[in-house]
């Protein structure tokens, strides 16, 4: 198990160039298989977006963080966000027919697909992601 690395951007959408920058660089600095990377980055960035409008309501004041790290043959990430939380066991399936034209709600979906686990935390202010990646 290593030891998390932890990035902090400001409530910003533009800040996601600077999230993928980060985790091309720890996929380097830790040789894993790019092959993954498309996916972690998909899920990184759909925790982070959603961060920065729901939970922070694109507050520049407030910060999003990052937390990143191997555990055995999979990565751990937990996205922290300063919002007031939300109710994730009242999600909406967005596949189904009186949601499928909504322009919102398919985040979460995405990354539960993607992802092994994901997990919420702190009254859904933190959303901890593993994946598998060896």
């Amino acid at each position: 198990m290593s030891t998390p690395e932890i990035f902090h951007i400001k409530s910003d959408i533009a800040e996601l160039k600077r999230v993928e920058n980060f985790l091309r660089s720890f996929f380097e600095r830790n040789h894993l298989s790019y092959k993954y990377f498309n996916k972690v980055f998909l899920c990184i960035s759909e925790a982070v977006t959603n961060s920065i409008e729901h939970g922070n309501k694109n507050d520049l004041k407030k910060d999003v963080t990052i937390h990143i790290k191997i555990r055995n043959n999979y990565l751990e990430i937990e996205v922290h966000d300063q919002g007031d939380g939300f109710n994730f066991k009242c999600l909406e399936d967005p596949t189904i027919k009186k949601n499928i034209k909504n322009e919102t709600g398919r985040g979460i979906h995405i990354m539960k697909s993607l992802a092994n686990k994901l997990t919420y935390l702190n009254s859904g202010k933190v959303l901890k992601i593993n994946m598998i990646i060896k």
